[in-house]
C-alpha cells in the first residue's frame, strides 16, 4: 500500500448542513461538496430553488426553513439529526445585508431585528441546538462565514457590520469552549464576493465558485482561520495600515 499517497489524499468531509444554500456562496459550496462525494443538507427559504439545487445531485437533500423564525430552530435541528445521524459539519453561511443608513426611514426596528436574527442569532441558536450531537461524534466541524466588515465597518451597513463582528467574536469564544472536544470551530473570512446580495456594489468581486473552492480547500487542510481571496491581506492591513483598511471597507 502506498502510504505516501494516502497521506496526500485530502480527508473527506462528513455530511454537511449549509445554510443559505440556494444562491451565492452557499449554492456553490453545496454543489462542490456534493461533487466531491459529501452528503449535503441544503437549507434555504425558497422550496423551488431548493428543488432545482437538489436536481443537480442525489447527495443534496433540500431543507426549506426560515432562519428568522428563531424559536423553530431547535426543533429543526432535532429533526435533521434524527434524519441524518451522520451530520458532522455545520456551515453558517446565510446572511442578509440591508444596505441602509440608520437614519434612512426604511431602517426601522423590524428591519434591524430581522437582519440581526438571520445573521447572528440564528447561527448561535442553530449551533447550540446541534452542539451535543456534534460533540458525540469522533470529529465534527462548525464553520462560520465572517467578513472583513467585522473589523472595519461599511458606511451604509452598520447593522450588517455589527452582526459580522458579533459572529467573529462568537466564533472565537466557541473555539475556546470547544478545546479538548472533537468539534473544530472555523472562521472563514470572506472578501467582496459576487453574489445576489452584492449585486451593483463594489468592484473586483471574487466569483462565488472560487470562494467556495478556497473554503473547502481550507477545511480539508485543517485551517482554523480561512481567509478567502483578498481577505488574506486583512491581518497585515489591520496591523500596518488600519486607515487604508477602513477606507477600503467603507466603500464596499
Amino acid at each position: 500500500m502506498n502510504t505516501t499517497a494516502l497521506e496526500q489524499t485530502p480527508p473527506r468531509l462528513p455530511c454537511t448542513l449549509v445554510t443559505g444554500a440556494t444562491s451565492g456562496i452557499g449554492r456553490a459550496l453545496a454543489l462542490q461538496l456534493a461533487d466531491a462525494g459529501v452528503p449535503v443538507i441544503a437549507l434555504g427559504r425558497n422550496p423551488e430553488a431548493l428543488r432545482a439545487l437538489a436536481a443537480h445531485s442525489p447527495l443534496v437533500t433540500p431543507c426549506a426553513a426560515d432562519l428568522a423564525q428563531i424559536d423553530s430552530l431547535p426543533a429543526l435541528a432535532a429533526r435533521l439529526v434524527a434524519q441524518h445521524p451522520g451530520l458532522g459539519c455545520l456551515v453558517n453561511n446565510a446572511a442578509i445585508q440591508n444596505d441602509l443608513r440608520l437614519d434612512d426611514a426604511r431602517c426601522d426596528s423590524a428591519c434591524i431585528r430581522h437582519e440581526v436574527d438571520v445573521n447572528l442569532v440564528a447561527p448561535m441558536v442553530l449551533t447550540q441546538s446541534l452542539l451535543h450531537h456534534l460533540q458525540a461524534r469522533g470529529s465534527a466541524c462548525i464553520v462560520n462565514l465572517s467578513s472583513g466588515l467585522a473589523h472595519a465597518p461599511k458606511r451604509s451597513a452598520a447593522v450588517y457590520s455589527a452582526t459580522k463582528a458579533g459572529l467573529h467574536l462568537f466564533t472565537q469564544a466557541l473555539r475556546v469552549q470547544m478545546e479538548g472536544t472533537p468539534v473544530r470551530v472555523v472562521e472563514a473570512v470572506m472578501p467582496l464576493v459576487d453574489t445576489p446580495m452584492t449585486a451593483g456594489r463594489g468592484r473586483g468581486k471574487l466569483p462565488a465558485e472560487q470562494a467556495a473552492r478556497q473554503l473547502i480547500a481550507g477545511l480539508r487542510a485543517g485551517q482554523a482561520d480561512i481567509r478567502i481571496g483578498k481577505a488574506r491581506w486583512l491581518p497585515w492591513l489591520q496591523r500596518w495600515a488600519p486607515g487604508v483598511l477602513a477606507r477600503i471597507l467603507q466603500r464596499g
